[in-house]
């Protein structure tokens, strides 16, 4: 049973299901555990909330690109008729156990992006929250995003800030050493996707601070 849906915008939800469902994909780096802590679990919720209320479903095809514990899935699930998933370091086959106790069908692949050998034009939304702040060669699978995606199809990026003054706010909710795993920031991804993508909205968490202030950024573009 779902431990806790955030109401969105529009029909979309995120769902959190209960602790025990999802395994992270490594004790450390994984942030699973952090979705269900008192007062950071709320902004770990809310930032995939805010995401998510960007999007105008349904679509037919969705890849979430870096999937992960799969915590994701079955709020995607909700929106899509299809759902795939690629990661490089996620366990697809338990993944895949875990969705099937839910009945949840996902095709999904333990690749790089780059080699997945995706058709052209397949998808109507591809969803990478969490993904890019950690790829130094983002703009190749940008462009590859582009090649799969449809005409007219949507790419939702989150990704938080990346700072040294973020290594410290880490610091504070247990998460050390953040600055060996988010190398990249949100304004060089942004800009090297509108190479091949027009913007169309962005949500800012806090959403009254100025930008350079905030912490995470939902930014939605359109093929």
């Amino acid at each position: 049973m779902p431990k806790g849906e955030i109401a969105l915008n529009n029909t979309a939800k995120f769902i959190l299901l209960d602790e025990e469902v999802f395994a992270p994909v490594s004790r450390y780096d994984d942030p699973l555990r952090f979705y269900y802590k008192p007062l950071v679990g709320w902004l770990y919720r809310k930032r995939i909330s805010d995401g998510l209320s960007l999007l105008t479903p349904p679509y037919r095809r969705i890849l979430d690109f870096g999937y992960g514990s799969g915590l994701l899935m079955p709020s995607l699930d909700k929106i899509g008729s299809e759902l795939y998933g690629i990661d490089i370091l996620s366990d697809d086959v338990k993944l895949k156990e875990i969705l099937s106790a839910l009945s949840i069908e996902a095709d999904l692949r333990k690749e790089n992006i780059l080699l997945g050998n995706y058709p052209a034009e397949h998808f109507d939304l591809i969803v990478a929250f969490l993904v890019f702040e950690h790829i130094e060669k983002y703009d190749e699978i940008l462009s590859e995003m582009h090649r799969i995606l449809r005409p007219g199809g949507s790419l939702l990026i989150g990704m938080p800030k990346v700072s040294k003054n973020m290594k410290y706010l880490f610091n504070t909710i247990g998460f050390k050493n953040i600055d060996d795993y988010h190398i990249t920031n949100h304004r060089l991804v942004r800009t090297a996707a509108q190479k091949y993508f027009k913007l169309k909205s962005c949500k800012k968490m806090p959403s009254f601070l100025p930008e350079f202030c905030s912490l995470y950024f939902n930014m939605l573009f359109v093929k």
